[in-house]
């Protein structure tokens, strides 16, 4: 069966996390911050450094884990996401992220010599309201989208749990220049299963060769275009790939300002020029 050849983008596919947000840096900031409350209990570097490690464990030894990994919900999200929904999965990551709350700061407490249940639930409240402040959106997101917008249709791509990811949507402007939103919760599977590349190209109306997957995720973002035959541009945010074999972006990028560049050396009629037909 012959391929069909790659075309002029006509779509682009967007992930949200370390991508147009800075999630890994909001999530970090926030321990600190709920941290400083333990200030004279506890070495602030060394309580923050507890709470990420133990946070990880705990949320990896779960049994609610192999679901929550799947939609691509993490320990970050964990300590402050409400998980609403109906689905059994989701209710039990919900019923789960209580106790791992107030596991999480007791115990980073107990690791810094600082055992105190009452300063524990300080801890979990403060961090809550620090994550939910605000976003750290990238700073060339708005300008990048309002211009690629103008000649794509876009849409974006995220794992995670349908409250949490509209609640960080929500706390920014970005949402108006994306003709859908996927999110892996609301549709049963997530990246990099071809299945969500596939319903959001149904969503949007567009070829899976015409469309290009941007995302930081080499496992979830570029393996998962891949699959289901779209090309994709990679925003390395610092993190190497994490197997030798895992598949090679068809551009990488160090940020979302060279997203126009990456597409018009993609080769011959990758790029998009404004105006074109």
């Amino acid at each position: 069966m012959r391929q069909t050849p790659p075309m002029t983008p006509r779509a682009l596919l967007f992930d949200l996390d370390n991508t147009l947000l800075f999630e890994d840096q909001a999530t970090l900031g926030a321990v600190r911050a709920a941290c400083e409350r333990a200030r004279g209990l506890a070495d602030v570097d060394e309580l923050s450094a507890a709470a990420v490690r133990i946070a990880d464990e705990h949320w990896r030894a779960a049994p609610t884990y192999p679901y929550a990994d799947a939609m691509g919900m993490w320990w970050g999200e964990g300590l402050w996401g409400d998980f609403r929904g109906e689905d059994d999965d989701l209710r039990a990551v919900r019923e789960f992220a209580t106790q791992f709350r107030r596991e999480v700061w007791r115990d980073a407490l107990a690791a810094c010599g600082a055992s105190d249940d009452a300063l524990a639930a300080e801890l979990s409240d403060a961090y809550r309201n620090a994550r939910r402040a605000g976003e750290l959106v990238d700073p060339q997101a708005t300008t990048v989208l309002e211009d690629l917008s103008r000649d794509h249709s876009c849409a974006l791509v995220t794992n995670g749990a349908s409250d949490v990811q509209r609640e960080k949507i929500g706390r920014t402007t970005l949402a108006r220049y994306f003709t859908a939103i996927i999110i892996s919760a609301e549709v049963g599977v997530g990246k990099p299963d071809p299945r969500i590349f596939e319903i959001a190209l149904d969503t949007i109306g567009a070829a899976a060769h015409a469309t290009v997957m941007i995302g930081d995720s080499v496992p979830r973002d570029v393996a998962g275009a891949r699959n289901a035959g779209l090309r994709s541009i990679w925003i390395d945010r610092g993190q190497a790939w994490s197997r030798a074999d895992e598949p090679v972006p068809d551009a990488r990028i160090l940020a979302l300002s060279e997203i126009r560049a990456a597409l018009a050396a993609m080769g011959p009629g990758a790029a998009s020029p404004r105006g074109s037909t």
